[in-house]
């Protein structure tokens, strides 16, 4: 099993050029009377968007990584749903990494647990092709998983890769700019990664920048929605010493339309497989 961790955990290492908070109040409409938002102050923006990030929601999303490395090449792509309520985040997302062979996962988040289901050479049996683990579990499996279940979360519910700081953040881009047929304005940022080092704490996220710091520039681009709600991002890093890219592009729909979540059953849980 610990093949598949490190593939995905290596893909989502990738993808989490992502890091803020989780689900929005609002919705997107496509009713051409619907105005998308002023330009608003990187201030104001950030306020408003990380406020619509930390209420009760669902919206559907896809996340797609796409990584241009010397002669590597790989894909990650990420779809579902999501909801938070009183009880917590809700999600179900399938997750694909190509590189350059297919891996397929499925993952069932609950506030309580997390299931994962292993792609076909775990060989699970077929009525029992789930397995569960516990985001602070202390078995093998959720402890080789527990990065891949945090930086899920980050990443499908995450519109920009780094805060909206005033500090490290320019404005280079402002306009009207629809999403399919949903009035929105369209923003665009570049962040001085190593400025941005500096107002984090301790820990992962602060490395990580600090690491991207060295490798080249990000550039951010955000389209909002009436209420400044995410419904696109593009979160794009410029490695020159190696003429390479990493790429993570987000959409966001259905906001507010209800989201099941459906919980394997007991029946269908298989134990954690072993090696691999």
């Amino acid at each position: 099993m610990s093949r598949v961790a490190g593939l995905t955990v290596a893909a989502v290492a990738v993808l989490a050029l992502t890091s803020c908070t989780s689900a929005v109040d609002g919705s997107g409409s496509s009713d051409p009377a619907v105005v998308p938002p002023a330009q608003a102050e990187l201030s104001a923006l950030s306020a408003a968007v990380t406020a619509r990030l930390s209420g009760k929601g669902s919206a559907k999303f896809t996340v797609d990584s796409t990584t241009e490395l010397l002669a590597a090449h790989s894909v990650t792509s990420v779809t579902g749903a999501f909801r938070r309520d009183d009880q917590g985040l809700w999600m179900t997302a399938t997750m694909t990494v190509k590189s350059p062979d297919a891996t397929t996962l499925s993952f069932v988040l609950t506030p309580a647990a997390v299931y994962v289901r292993p792609p076909a050479d775990q060989k699970l049996p077929a009525d029992k092709p789930w397995v569960r683990a516990t985001s602070d579990g202390t078995d093998d499996f959720s402890k080789e998983f527990a990065p891949l279940f945090a930086s899920l979360k980050q990443t499908t519910l995450s519109p920009l890769a780094m805060p909206l700081d005033g500090s490290s953040t320019t404005l280079i881009g402002s306009e009207i700019q629809p999403v399919g047929l949903i009035p929105a304005r369209h923003y665009a940022f570049r962040t001085d990664l190593a400025a941005m080092a500096k107002t984090l704490p301790d820990g992962p996220l602060k490395d990580t920048t600090l690491l991207e710091a060295k490798l080249g520039g990000m550039v951010e681009e955000l389209w909002v929605g009436n209420g400044n709600v995410p419904l696109r991002s593009e979160s794009k890093l410029d490695i020159p010493a190696t003429k390479g890219t990493l790429t993570v592009s987000r959409t966001y729909s259905g906001w507010g339309q209800p989201v099941d979540v459906p919980v394997p059953p007991d029946s269908q849980l298989s134990p954690a497989p072993k090696g691999g």
